[in-house]
């Protein structure tokens, strides 16, 4: 009976595999490595210098907490649903915040989201059918593509150069890309993984192609206040006029306040229509979470002007390290980011995931390694990015002094092993 029963389970239950859009969906490239990354602490007990990943390693602004132990004493014993569309203190905290950067929201164009990724999925879902065409300029973060394939939508890229510093192309070349399938142009500045902020004459570019395709406009403006050369901010989208029918925001305060498990982001759009059709998407999943919306609120209740200032500063001095030190090794470019914390760098004479996955299993250099995420991962066109390397500039100055000890002496030896030439 045991031995039939078994037979007829496995007959009944064969062929239950998950779906193609399980199997095929793209993981992120910053973590893709990590099993290896495991592997070199726990089989070969080396110390593990993280470049991949950008957490931030300064600490969350005190107001957050402060807001968060308060919860109780304030609110009661009772953590409810928040709005769809966000607490209000929150909702009324982001009008005041994009005023005071001079972008002028009303209540009721803002969606308060889990973080900057379910702002983009709203936005996909509310705005795209399946087999819809978003454009993208690579390389783009590389869960743009995840995301898009979760809402049934293709992205198509247009390449941008680190000869260029991943500026934006000609405008016919943009153009091409987009067919009677395209619903809108994404884009990010300053920009992850390459850090480029565009410039004004940039961005009146894509509003201007946009509206002569009558298509959206979507900006990914996450990193807004990691600029270090010129302006406090990046120019935003909607600092231009004539933008209100099409354009889109994402953003995050992940990165601002440090806060990336806090998970709390921004649609918005003061498109009425697709406002209302962003929400009905929220309010499918109920609630963002309630204490990191009470968190970030206060944070920005508060200003945390000063903490700005020096997260800026020593991230500023972090990129001109790693900068400096990327280019003095030989077969190497890297174009100085203005914003974000991160930089894209080619490297002569490497195969990049070969290169990344070789420096977690064969190298060490005084008992460490480093972990950095290959280029190709910010790519959809086969064969892009094959040799650059993503790194993310958030570790302190010693700790990324000897992940750039590291990656010289590794890019030296991997050559030599690989038989790689100049």
């Amino acid at each position: 009976l045991t031995i039939a029963f078994a037979f007829i389970s496995c007959f009944t239950m064969s062929g239950l595999n998950p779906s193609s859009r399980g199997q095929n969906m793209p993981m992120s490239a910053m973590r893709k490595l990590i099993p290896f990354a495991n592997k070199a602490k726990t089989e070969r007990g080396l110390e593990l210098v993280r470049l991949n990943l950008g957490q931030p390693d300064i600490e969350t602004p005190e107001p957050y907490w402060d807001a968060v132990e308060n919860f109780r004493s304030t609110k009661g014993n009772l953590v409810a649903y928040a709005p769809s569309q966000g607490r209000p203190e929150l909702v009324e905290a982001l009008v005041k915040y994009y005023g005071d950067c001079g972008i002028n929201f009303t209540k009721d164009q803002i969606i308060g989201t889990i973080g900057g990724c379910e702002a983009i999925l709203i936005a996909f879902m509310a705005i795209c059918d399946p087999g819809d065409e978003i454009v993208v300029f690579e390389p783009y973060y590389s869960n743009y593509s995840g995301l898009a394939a979760m809402a049934g939508v293709t992205l198509v890229p247009v390449p941008t150069f680190v000869k260029d510093g991943y500026h934006l192309p000609a405008r016919e070349e943009i153009e091409k890309a987009i067919t009677n399938k395209t619903r809108g142009i994404m884009y990010a500045s300053p920009g992850n993984p390459t850090g480029t902020v565009y410039s004004k004459e940039e961005l009146q570019l894509l509003i201007d192609v946009c509206k002569a395709k009558n298509i959206f406009l979507m900006a990914d403006e996450v990193y807004r206040e990691f600029c270090y050369d010129s302006e406090d901010y990046s120019p935003s989208l909607f600092h231009f006029e004539g933008v209100d029918e099409f354009a889109i925001m994402f953003d995050s305060f992940s990165k601002r306040y440090s806060a990336c498990g806090a998970r709390v982001g921004t649609v918005a759009s003061r498109n009425k229509d697709v406002h209302a059709a962003m929400l009905k998407v929220a309010t499918v999943r109920l609630s963002g979470p309630v204490l990191e919306q009470v968190g970030i609120a206060a944070c920005i209740n508060d200003g945390v002007a000063d903490y700005l200032k020096r997260v800026n500063k020593s991230y500023k001095e972090r990129r001109d390290l790693l900068v400096r030190r990327l280019n003095e090794i030989p077969g190497v470019y890297c174009p100085t980011p203005a914003g974000a914390f991160y930089a894209m760098a080619s490297f002569e004479g490497i195969d990049a995931e070969d290169f990344c996955k070789w420096l977690l299993s064969d190298f060490e250099y005084n008992g460490a390694t480093v972990l950095v995420s290959p280029g190709s991962g910010f790519y959809t066109t086969p064969n892009c990015g094959t040799t650059e390397l993503r790194l993310a500039y958030v570790i302190n100055i010693d700790q990324l002094n000897k992940a750039l000890d590291i990656l010289s002496r590794g890019i030296v030896e991997y050559r030599k092993v690989r038989g790689s030439k100049l």
